[in-house]
């Protein structure tokens, strides 16, 4: 694992491959399942798991612009460190630009890159789950569902 500043580490792409096939994989493309990374620094760990979202939403739907666009409003991430948020977008927007096999428009660009933008944040965990009110609209369903299992 690769260490960064600030006791950051960094996450192999084979250990969240690892964790993820521990889930129920139907999970994975479940509309009522949505999935938070709290810390995903540049977005190693959040790629892979988006690929898996997708790979899976894929056999569901058998289509991929379908799979695409419900991938990318079924996580919500965070990262403390500003510097590494800019890092985590791109890296998920190469991967969705991968996924389309042709020119993507001007259009299609901005709407992938400003879904990104709410998608990841540069947030403080404690912070955004200490303050539901003011909590971005991903921790606000993790809330609730946490709520609703007491």
């Amino acid at each position: 694992m690769k260490k960064l500043k600030q006791a950051q580490v960094f996450t192999p792409p084979w250990a969240t491959n690892q964790m993820i096939d521990m889930l129920d994989q139907n999970l994975l493309s479940d509309h009522e399942t949505f999935f938070f990374e709290p810390t995903c620094g540049d977005g190693a760990m959040l790629v892979v798991i988006v690929d898996r979202i997708f790979n899976e939403l894929l056999k569901k739907y058998g289509d991929k612009t379908q799979a695409l666009a419900d991938t990318l409003f079924k996580f919500y991430a965070i990262e403390l460190d500003a510097e590494l948020v800019p890092k985590a977008r791109k890296r998920i927007y190469d991967w969705a630009v991968s996924k389309i096999e042709r020119e993507l428009s001007e259009l299609e660009m901005y709407l992938i890159a400003r879904s990104l933008q709410q998608s990841i944040e540069n947030r403080d965990f404690f912070e955004a789950m200490n303050h539901p009110i003011d909590a971005p609209s991903g921790a606000k369903a993790i809330s609730r569902k946490l709520r609703n299992k007491k």
